[in-house]
């Protein structure tokens, strides 16, 4: 199906298809490019592209352009890795030097697997890091090893608290991936804690939409509820359920910044794309189901826990019950094998930031 702005003329399509290979390939190229060591561009590309398959575009290729605009202002160090400040049992600190928010969260991820493979739990916190991406790729990486993991990392400020006016909290991202059979995924939830993540309106924008779904809970500049999309980009979003997101924003806060001895709130900068180091701070925590029960009884008891919930009769307008991660996870089936969306503004941007860089990119397809 083609995809097309409204009341434009037929030719002019919104989106160019891409296989996910050539643009994790195209995606470390430009990294390469910049100086960034080949197995740090290689862990940004997987987990950008990543977000790209599931469906997730808002944190998929579109970032790589705010990373480069990042990097080329001296924001970050791309070939930092970061250095452990302290380990005590089951807890560990990490400072991430600066570097690449994917190159911090690899190496976290690999110390919570190290450590919650001896000892049944294990967690880590980062500090002075950078924009991780999806949460998602790094708590599957923990389900995968048959864990339980919870991921969670502050942002830039661009959120008012509840009852307030002032943008003081980030967007301020959850994750939490449980285990399946054979190392598949069985539930995942990846979420921000504000109604939508930022990046969709981005992406609205890239397709040219003029409008966003009132849903999706933006203020305008004045902090007046907007449906425009470009008054949207100029505003804010809004905590998820009110009071209550914004009190889970503040838990995440808490458990990332607060913790880790990191840069907490207004302590941030505003703009990713500056100069100035983004100090942003994640967590990470992982569980060992067998240490509470026997091997395998927590996969089947999850199995047992999808039935019941899916179990339920749909409502009016739905064919079926879906649990958290099941959309994502359809939907890489059909990528993985039919390609990727890409907003012609958004390649038409990456584009010509190749061309500045010297770099070729691939061919796509018109959709």
């Amino acid at each position: 199906m083609s995809a097309h702005a409204p009341n434009a003329a037929a030719d002019e399509p919104l989106t160019v298809t891409l296989g996910a290979e050539a643009l994790r390939t195209f995606c470390r190229e430009l990294l390469q490019s910049l100086g960034t060591p080949e197995s740090h561009a290689r862990c940004v590309a997987d987990s950008l592209i990543a977000a790209n398959v599931r469906g997730v575009d808002s944190h998929g290729i579109q970032m790589l352009a705010t990373y480069i605009q990042q990097i080329r202002a001296g924001g970050l160090d791309v070939a930092a890795e970061g250095r452990v400040e302290r380990e005590d049992g089951v807890c560990l600190r990490y400072h991430g030097l600066n570097g690449l928010g994917q190159v911090v969260s690899d190496r976290c991820t690999d110390h919570a697997l190290r450590i919650a493979g001896r000892l049944g739990v294990a967690v880590v916190v980062a500090n002075h890091s950078n924009h991780f991406g999806a949460g998602a790729w790094w708590g599957e990486k923990l389900a995968r090893a048959g864990f339980i993991g919870i991921v969670m990392s502050n942002a830039c400020p661009a959120v008012a608290p509840w009852q307030g006016r002032t943008p003081i909290l980030g967007t301020n991202p959850l994750c939490v991936a449980v285990p399946g059979r054979g190392g598949a995924g069985r539930w995942l939830l990846d979420m921000a804690t504000t109604t939508v993540a930022l990046g969709k309106v981005t992406h609205a924008a890239h397709l040219n939409q003029p409008t966003i779904p009132r849903s999706w809970g933006f203020l305008d500049s004045n902090g007046q509820p907007t449906t425009d999309t470009i008054a949207a980009q100029r505003g804010a979003p809004t905590p998820i359920g009110g009071y209550k997101g914004s009190a889970l924003a503040m838990m995440v806060e808490i458990l990332c910044a607060g913790l880790s001895g990191g840069a907490m709130t207004t302590e941030l900068p505003v703009y990713r794309t500056g100069g100035d180091p983004l100090g942003i701070s994640h967590s990470f925590i992982a569980i060992d189901p067998a240490r509470f029960l026997a091997p395998g009884e927590f996969e089947e008891r999850m199995d047992r826990l999808a039935g019941l919930v899916k179990a339920s009769e749909p409502a009016p307008g739905f064919d079926e019950v879906l649990l958290a991660g099941e959309p994502e996870w359809r939907c890489a089936a059909v990528r993985e094998h039919s390609g990727i969306p890409i907003p012609v503004k958004l390649w038409s941007r990456l584009g010509a930031i190749a061309a500045e860089l010297r770099v070729h990119p691939p061919s796509p397809s018109v959709v």
